[in-house]
């Protein structure tokens, strides 16, 4: 809080008090997106925090400081506020909704693609839908191009979230961002080998017979790179990128058509 210099941290175990009131030194790392001009804004974060994240009233630990004590906790303090990109990131009129967050989860909690990817696959401090918009702002478009498209937009994040951030808005505005700003053959290239793979599997998906066919083709070719029921992660090429930190399930030794075929004899 600027009025008064006191720091806020909000936890629900405990360690953060433990560890902000041992050290004869304290250091504070913080964002500059979580200065809040007064004392009083403060009730209103403990309101909504905890409701929107865990649907409590009120937040276990809270715990707040101003300066230092003598003979009491730590005897010398440091605030470092941090801008590592936060500056940029309120410059895009769009964008900056991102700045908004105050890290609830609510939007981890609605989204389908975080529910069947988890954390770890956003590569980042930052998961989920709030991940996929703020990402790729703070640490740049060609570092983290992909994330905006982490996403099916279909607006449970924009629901859920209690500041009202406009989720899939941001989304489609980073995603244009990339296609225009990103710099290299590399990325170039990768995006023309996207819009292949995606001709050529709506031209499959659109066929019958290329699609069986294109069954028979993942079932031999899945073979030698199967084990106990899964496709080993040692994949050739960009294909290892699927399995670094999944599992990916071998193709089924007969699909349920060609089963309907052997069995009833006839058309499925």
């Amino acid at each position: 809080m600027a009025e008064t210099g006191t720091v806020c941290v909000v936890e629900s175990e405990g360690n953060g008090r433990m560890c902000t009131t041992l050290p004869r030194v304290l250091i504070t790392v913080m964002g500059i997106e979580k200065v809040l001009p007064r004392f009083a804004d403060l009730g209103v974060m403990l309101e909504l925090l905890p409701r929107s994240s865990t649907g409590e009233r009120m937040n276990p630990y809270t715990s707040l400081w101003t300066g230092v004590t003598p003979g009491d906790g730590p005897q010398e303090f440091h605030l470092v506020l941090l801008d590592a990109g936060r500056t940029d990131v309120l410059a895009d009129e769009i964008g900056r909704q991102a700045l908004h967050c105050i890290r609830c989860s609510a939007c981890l909690n609605v989204c389908p693609v975080y529910e069947r990817t988890g954390g770890h696959a956003y590569e980042s401090t930052y998961p989920g839908p709030i991940g996929a918009i703020l990402t790729p702002q703070l640490q740049g478009l060609s570092i983290a191009p992909t994330l905006p498209w982490a996403s099916s937009l279909c607006g449970a994040c924009y629901e859920a979230c209690p500041v009202k951030i406009d989720i899939p808005s941001v989304l489609v505005h980073l995603r244009g961002r990339v296609v225009r700003e990103a710099k290299g053959d590399g990325w170039k290239a990768k995006l023309a080998g996207e819009r292949l793979a995606m001709q050529a599997m709506a031209r499959t998906f659109n066929s019958r017979r290329r699609y069986e066919a294109a069954q028979r083709a993942a079932r031999i070719g899945a073979w030698p790179l199967s084990r106990d029921g899964r496709v080993e992660r040692s994949l050739p090429g960009p294909l290892r990128g699927w399995t670094r930190s999944r599992d990916l399930p071998a193709p089924a030794g007969e699909t349920f058509r060609d089963w309907w075929r052997r069995e009833r004899g006839g058309p499925a």
